[in-house]
């Protein structure tokens, strides 16, 4: 094993004795906002320590921490508070980072806080390890965390193969990117991590992010400063309700939005270019924010429902506009249950204002076409309830669509796959009624003969999809009602 694997491991092992501390004594719900953050001070210590403890106060230095956490008993949360008011204090950046010290420990005995303090600071990583290892504990629990935590996790973690596919697809390596609804944070770092992997300097990035929940962009903010990457792109709002950034503009767009989102449309709002999104379904109010975001010749990748590439009435006409404009670069349609937070089948849409060659920079020219890519069947599963696209998956479809639109490092050649990929015209999504379910257009790899079961299939497919989509969208107002009542 090479020596950075083996301390990456010995890393996640310490971070999984911790979460143990915390097994039993609080909800499976709270794991993350009570670990993660312990976790960001512990690394920010050790980095000071680094520097000869000159960017940290004395009350906010892990060993200062442990020692006094040790002895305070009851009071662990008035020493920690005054740790992270003095942080705060010395650090404008870290204004607001740390939830109250009380809703933190809360559930935790005096001695299993004084555990926790004292495991992570004997067991932390060395100081030439620690970089590497923190960011790879934050990467590990979250992930962890989020199927812990079911639907609600799952919400706010975008799961690693997915978020590899948006990233491999369009290799953000440089400019600026912008993830409207960032959760945890992951699909940021997953562009700073690819851009590292392919020898480039994730300081020629300018990661933005907005995210509702207040706890979960705390943690945003953390994981993209344990990553080495700057904080203070992160913001918290309602996206589709108020922009924070109405100035950037994105080079590239990174979304998994929540699936059957309802929202409150505000229909003067100058995003709704192609009409505006139903009450019942934000997704193409996601769609049309990124599109928005983008520079003029940015690209965009959002993961939807399934149902967001056929469902009709307001969809319908929001989707016939984009095609017609010409916005619409890729439809891949995924399997079943990438994402713990639901089981419908998804789908991945690229986005971009300008499909041209544009000039100089090499890439086909592909306006008045769009690429369908019909990935349903691929992925394996890697637990009772939980598929993940294999990296031969992975290269099969960005593979497919950068030789398309002519980004492949190889310069390959982009050819049809009967069953798998097909590029077409507008006029021909014209005829299909503006479906875009992939399915309707790549064909099926049998002979002519099969054509009508594959109809069939994707008849079938389409009305599941839809029929998926109404019970995510039950399932979303039961957790509300049951929410309400124990209010």
């Amino acid at each position: 094993m090479h020596p950075r694997e083996k301390n990456q491991r010995t890393a996640l092992e310490v971070a999984w004795k911790a979460a143990d501390h915390l097994r039993g004594s609080i909800d499976a719900t709270r794991y993350k906002n009570t670990l993660l953050p312990l976790l960001y001070l512990r690394h920010l210590s050790a980095q000071a320590v680094e520097a000869d403890g000159r960017q940290l106060p004395l009350a906010a230095q892990w060993d200062t921490l442990t020692q006094r956490i040790s002895a305070a008993g009851s009071d662990a949360a008035a020493v920690l508070n005054e740790a992270f008011v003095e942080l705060m204090r010395m650090h404008r950046d870290l204004t607001d980072a740390f939830a109250p010290a009380e809703a933190l420990l809360e559930g935790l005995s005096p001695q299993q806080v004084a555990d926790l303090f004292a495991l992570l600071h004997s067991k932390w990583p060395a100081a030439d390890e620690e970089p590497d290892a923190a960011g790879a504990m934050f990467t590990f629990l979250n992930a962890r965390f989020a199927a812990d935590e079911g639907r609600r996790g799952g919400d706010f973690h975008t799961p690693h193969s997915v978020a590899r596919l948006l990233v491999d697809a369009l290799q953000p390596w440089k400019g600026c990117v912008y993830d409207p609804c960032c959760g945890l944070g992951g699909l940021l770092v997953e562009a700073a991590m690819s851009a590292t992997a392919e020898g480039k300097s994730p300081a020629d990035l300018a990661l933005f992010g907005q995210e509702l929940n207040a706890d979960t962009a705390r943690l945003a903010r953390m994981n993209l400063g344990v990553h080495g990457l700057g904080t203070a792109g992160i913001h918290r709002t309602d996206t589709l309700e108020h922009d924070l950034l109405p100035t950037v503009e994105a080079d590239v767009v990174l979304a998994r939005p929540p699936f059957s989102l309802k929202w409150r449309p505000q229909a003067m709002d100058p995003r709704w270019r192609y009409g505006v999104p139903p009450r019942s379904n934000a997704d193409f109010a996601w769609l049309q924010h990124a599109l928005h975001k983008l520079s003029a010749q940015g690209s965009a990748g959002v993961i939807l429902g399934a149902g967001s590439m056929f469902r009709g009435t307001a969809e319908a006409a929001i989707r016939k506009a984009m095609v017609e404009d010409d916005v619409v670069a890729c439809i891949v349609a995924l399997p079943g249950q990438l994402f713990t937070a639901t089981a419908i089948p998804s789908c991945a849409w690229f986005l971009t204002k300008d499909k041209s060659s544009r000039g100089g920079q090499g890439l086909a020219d592909r306006r008045g076409e769009t690429l369908f890519i019909d990935a349903r069947e691929l992925g394996f599963m890697a637990g009772r309830a939980h598929r993940v696209l294999s990296d031969g998956d992975l290269d099969s479809i960005t593979g497919t669509y950068r030789a398309w639109r002519g980004t492949h490092p190889a310069a390959s050649e982009y050819r049809d796959i009967p069953g798998f990929c097909c590029a077409v015209s507008t006029d021909d999504i014209r005829k299909q009624g503006y479906n875009l379910a992939p399915g309707r257009y790549v064909g099926s790899t049998a002979d002519e003969s099969g054509s009508a079961a594959q109809s069939v299939h994707d008849t079938v497919g389409e009305l599941t999809g839809e029929l998926l989509d109404l019970l995510t969208q039950a399932e979303l107002a039961g957790d509300m009602l049951r929410r309400h009542l124990d209010s």
